[in-house]
């Protein structure tokens, strides 16, 4: 049996079709490798690329960084000539990775790994970062392969702020939209203005919620451009067409929820319109049940879908679970209540 369970308390899709860029000169971007002191990048989709015979970065020597399990530890090449030479140790370290391209450049690439059990991975722990039209960029190698072109799949934060997109075909700089086209060592980009008809898309004045949005990141259908429709406070100029939610993130203090399409349908930007997206509370919570006899089960497969449909998951620290409470429907007495265990 399905239920649906109504709470009180605290996304969207948009499939596109893109125009080309005006035939304008282009203006090239230069983008640097930096690594943060301090890793706060929110990324649309984090992933950790487990560790088997090397970091597999193609540079001038080869196709990967050697690595070896040394006891507790995993030594590291961290220069490109087949022998290791620093330990990652503990559950969680950093390295600089530096080489040569394979024609002859010297490129850096910041690595973070994790130690999970017995087995190690690894994720970026740098980015090419820039300016453009005066405003900050920053790609991030998403899927940790090392190249920095692929659309819908690597990450980039545009603007001040640290919550990321996927890699986008189009951007949104100062309220102005660009064609971005981005070289495979990430290190320049070339931008020209975009020549289709464009809307605004605002997740924030109809949200309802106590959490602070920190990123919806909203994509067209094919996946090549993506935005963070949260990056402003005010409405977001994307292009004109059909969205679909594709991530997103909510914070109420140190606790945080990830947000996706989920039953959300497609979200239309008209041209030279706005769309205020309506989402959040009340949170309905989709469950199954089985009744034998007098034993009711309720299995741990909870979803959370907002308003709109949007779905609420991967809540952080683990949320309280809600509370299961049973009653005699002709009677109306409470029979039973109870929580999931661990919660």
């Amino acid at each position: 049996m399905m239920k649906r369970f109504v709470l009180s308390g605290f996304a969207c899709s948009l499939a596109l079709t893109m125009l080309p860029a005006q035939d304008q000169a282009a203006e090239q971007v230069t983008l640097t490798h930096k690594i943060p002191d301090k890793w706060t990048y929110v990324l649309p989709k984090e992933t950790w690329t487990p560790i088997s015979n090397g970091i597999h970065i193609t540079h001038g020597a080869g196709t990967n960084f050697a690595t070896e399990v040394q006891g507790s530890a995993l030594a590291v090449d961290i220069n490109g000539d087949g022998k290791v030479d620093e330990k990652a140790k503990g559950i969680s370290s950093e390295m600089k990775l530096k080489a040569k391209t394979v024609d002859g450049k010297p490129f850096t690439y910041g690595v973070r790994f994790k130690k999970t059990g017995d087995a190690w991975s690894h994720s970026a722990g740098g980015a090419m970062v820039g300016k453009a039209k005066g405003t900050n960029i920053a790609v991030i190698d998403q899927n940790n392969n090392g190249v920095y072109n692929d659309y819908g799949v690597d990450a980039m934060v545009v603007g001040s702020g640290d919550a990321a997109a996927y890699l986008s075909r189009v951007v949104n700089l100062g309220g102005e939209l660009f064609s971005f086209d981005i070289s495979a060592d990430g290190t320049s980009a070339n931008i020209a203005p975009f020549a289709g008809e464009s809307g605004t898309v605002d997740v924030r004045t109809a949200f309802e919620g106590n959490g602070d949005i920190r990123a919806v990141v909203i994509s067209n259908e094919k996946g090549d451009v993506s935005f963070n429709a949260a990056a402003t406070k005010k409405a977001l100029r994307v292009p004109a067409g059909q969205w679909v939610i594709s991530g997103g993130l909510v914070a109420n203090g140190s606790e945080t929820v990830r947000v996706r399409q989920g039953n959300m349908a497609a979200i239309a930007v008209a041209a030279g319109k706005e769309t205020a997206l309506s989402w959040g509370g009340p949170i309905k919570i989709d469950f199954n049940y089985t009744l034998a006899g007098d034993k009711l089960t309720v299995p741990y497969n909870l979803k959370y879908f907002g308003k709109s449909g949007e779905e609420y998951h991967d809540f952080l620290p683990d949320a309280t679970s809600p509370q299961i409470v049973v009653m005699d429907k002709k009677k109306r007495i409470l029979l039973s209540t109870s929580r999931f265990p661990g919660c």
